[in-house]
């Protein structure tokens, strides 16, 4: 039952943010902020080790690291994004919605670079691939 709300509320976070990233290119940090303190809250009622969030949060603090160095060549919004994503999946569940999201991004970016929609300079938005790459996690790799 945890995990099924842990999810559903991931869903309609990434939903959300995938949303309004595609609509005005930016990620309110407001929806941020309050679904970081649900996820905190999560976390806090089952008493789940803080060293086991910490590290769930790692590839998006990773992503942030990485967008500070590369000058944003990633969002900063993407990084916060996948901050609370860890706050709601445990361990190797944010990695592997980020290395998913990530593979998905590269096959739509080669599909999109083959078809002459985009070129080497276009920046494409990551949350509608980290989106799909929940789905992809929820139906394969989870047993809810």
């Amino acid at each position: 039952m945890q995990e099924m709300l842990r999810y559903g509320l991931m869903a309609l976070f990434l939903g959300f943010c995938t949303w309004q990233d595609m609509r005005t290119g930016r990620i309110s940090f407001i929806v941020i902020l309050v679904f970081g303190m649900v996820g905190i809250g999560i976390n806090l009622l089952a008493k789940c080790p803080p060293a086991i969030v910490l590290c769930s949060m790692l590839p998006g603090l990773g992503i942030l690291l990485f967008g500070r160095m590369s000058g944003e060549q990633i969002g900063y919004g993407d990084g916060l994004v996948m901050v609370v994503a860890g706050l709601f999946l445990k361990g190797e569940g944010a990695v592997s919605l980020f290395l998913t999201g990530l593979f998905l991004c590269a096959v739509g970016g080669i599909i999109l670079y083959i078809t002459g929609k985009v070129n080497r300079k276009s920046a494409l938005p990551f949350l509608p691939f980290l989106l799909a790459g929940l789905g992809v996690h929820i139906v394969f790799v989870c047993r809810l």
